[in-house]
């Protein structure tokens, strides 16, 4: 292997976790430089647990494992070692303030010295949703809050950012979001809100987001009010009785995904007024009830443009009319997937 030229190895290296990269550069003297040539570099906090881990995961493992992570980012972000500029960083951690003050400046001095150009940040949780109280959920918000005030470079840098269990109650968490990230193309929020059946508007017409990812979040709606550059969505298991969402100026939105149990039926010619530019259309049931009403004509404009239809999750029982009637109000369908749970 070390016969090979560095652009090979590194595409070797590229693909294998940053801590295996790393170990890889006591090989040999001609190994030694590498991992600080890597254009791209995936620091995963999960990469440093002990194995086998405790289930559930205990506090201990997780501190330990941040310790290591922040050891790591320390090495791969030394300015005296790296040889060139980081084009990504996709940094995923866990919520502990005592690590978050040593990664914090690291990725700080990395930005503002020009050698990391943009970064995925994913703050995990091991923790089920249903585990976490009001003020748990608050807490982790102000934590986070906190982070970014205290190194306002990550949020200049940020264009990828994933949540999860964060209670925005006492935050504005559309200041946060869009007006301080200015540069986020993919938010994911999972179980994260501004309070249970909580109204969201989210208008940001200087937005580069590209794709928004929400699942178990309690929005009693989300109005979409404006986001010039969203060219995918994704709303998963959503509590509210009604339609999740509404549209207004999305015209880039060409790929839209709904996943969830049984609800009340709603029309989806109502939730799509005004969306004309779908292509792609992913409906997940869960082997529950169907939550659409069937219509034909009602459909035809927002799937003027739609080339692949998904239906997911089909109770059963339930025959092919429905699907039939998509169809007829989509003539230009290219591809059809279609699952019986």
């Amino acid at each position: 292997l070390s016969m090979l030229t560095d652009d090979i190895l590194l595409s070797i290296l590229g693909r294998v976790s940053s801590r295996t990269a790393a170990r890889t550069s006591v090989l040999s003297t001609r190994w030694k430089h590498l991992p600080w040539l890597l254009p791209e570099l995936s620091i995963d906090v999960k990469d440093f647990l002990s194995a086998p881990c405790a289930d559930p995961m205990e506090e201990n493992d997780m501190e330990q494992a941040m310790k290591s992570l922040a050891k790591a980012t320390r090495s791969l972000l030394d300015k005296q070692r790296r040889e060139s500029t980081i084009s990504s960083l996709h940094l995923k951690l866990y919520l502990f303030n005592a690590f978050l003050c040593e990664v914090g400046p690291l990725i700080g001095d990395a930005i503002d010295s020009g050698l990391l150009k943009d970064l995925d940040l994913s703050v995990l949780d091991e923790t089920e949703p249903l585990d976490h109280s009001e003020e748990e959920m608050q807490q982790r918000a102000q934590d986070i809050d906190a982070f970014f005030t205290a190194y306002p470079s990550v949020l200049h840098c940020l264009t990828k950012l994933s949540l999860k269990n964060v209670g925005f109650d006492k935050l504005d968490m559309h200041h946060v979001l869009f007006d301080c990230c200015k540069q986020l193309k993919h938010l994911s929020l999972h179980h994260c809100d501004t309070g249970s059946y909580s109204l969201f508007k989210i208008d940001a017409p200087d937005s580069k987001l590209c794709v928004l990812e929400i699942g178990m979040c309690r929005f009693l709606r989300i109005d979409l009010v404006c986001l010039p550059k969203l060219e995918k969505l994704v709303c998963d298991t959503w509590v509210s009785r009604c339609a999740p969402l509404t549209f207004g100026f999305v015209p880039s939105l060409g790929e839209l995904e709904l996943s969830c149990g049984e609800q009340n039926g709603f029309k989806l010619s109502e939730l799509l007024h005004g969306v004309t530019g779908i292509h792609t259309l992913t409906l997940d049931f869960q082997g529950e009830t169907l939550w659409l009403q069937p219509e034909v004509e009602e459909l035809r404009t927002a799937f003027s443009k739609l080339r692949k239809l998904f239906v997911c999750g089909i109770f059963v029982e339930f025959d092919i009319l429905w699907t039939t009637a998509l169809l007829v109000a989509a003539p230009s369908i290219e591809m059809l997937h279609i699952e019986v749970m």
